[in-house]
């Protein structure tokens, strides 16, 4: 606690997390603490993350997992679409567990530590969008049936880091054109006739028009509560990514104004 507690700034709360599985039929721990609030866009922004575990591992091995799961945690993250110079997230073992020997991240004996290191990754990832500053809404942005995880991942950020989307958002508006906007100017090629998008469980577009019994007081209504859900179907294939990100509050632009480095 003391740890997460010291590498605060603009954090309003300490960020941690923690998880135990197995390495074959020896119990490891994965615990980890990280920073970051304002400036967070990752390659990566303003964020440090710090991983520890006693897994007896190699650093190579540790790199190579770590690189995997960075991908859909602290890589699928935006609180304001800015980065920053200070950017890190590092892992560390003791080597104390007495596990088997891993010579490779396939072997099969890694898949619980694999799946509780992203688990720590994604909490923490979480956590540092939740405490974005002057946030008021977390954000999921699921892009799905798309061409390319690439082409998801840039129509997700794009969204995301809107500010005419976050700014509906923070006012409760379910501004679905706002969403559209954002889908197309992002770039890639979309199937306009099948296009999809919900708020949480409530379709919006769908076949590329209005959708015919989209109630307006219904979505506004969903849209006061904390978490937004964002769903996108592109039709243009079958993969997908998942972005999380935050409002734009008055309070953001307040922090802001006043903030100096």
């Amino acid at each position: 606690m003391k740890a997460a507690l010291g590498i605060m700034t603009t954090d309003t709360k300490p960020k941690l997390a923690m998880e135990q599985c197995k390495i074959g039929d020896k119990e490891v721990k994965i615990y980890g603490v990280a920073k970051g609030s304002g400036m967070i866009f990752p390659n990566m922004g303003t964020t440090l993350a710090y991983i520890f575990t006693d897994a007896n591992l190699s650093n190579d091995i540790l790199s190579k997992l770590l690189k995997k799961n960075i991908t859909n945690t602290f890589n699928a993250i935006s609180c304001d679409g800015d980065t920053s110079t200070n950017d890190m997230v590092s892992i560390f073992s003791t080597n104390k567990a007495n596990n088997s020997n891993i010579k490779s991240i396939n072997d099969i004996k890694l898949k619980k530590f694999d799946k509780a290191l992203n688990n720590v990754l994604l909490n923490l990832a979480k956590r540092v969008v939740s405490d974005g500053e002057g946030a008021s809404k977390f954000v999921t942005i699921n892009i799905s049936k798309s061409k390319s995880e690439q082409d998801a991942k840039t129509i997700a950020f794009s969204i995301a880091n809107s500010a005419l989307v976050k700014t509906a958002i923070a006012g409760e508006d379910p501004n679905w054109g706002r969403i559209v906007m954002a889908i197309g100017k992002a770039g890639p090629k979309i199937n306009l006739n099948k296009l999809g998008l919900r708020f949480g469980n409530y379709q919006i577009i769908q076949d590329g028009k209005l959708y015919k019994n989209y109630d307006e007081k219904l979505v506004a209504e969903y849209m006061k509560g904390e978490n937004i859900d964002v769903t996108v179907d592109l039709f243009t294939g079958t993969k997908s990514f998942t972005a999380f990100t935050m409002d734009f509050t008055k309070n953001y632009i307040e922090i802001n104004a006043d903030y100096r480095s």
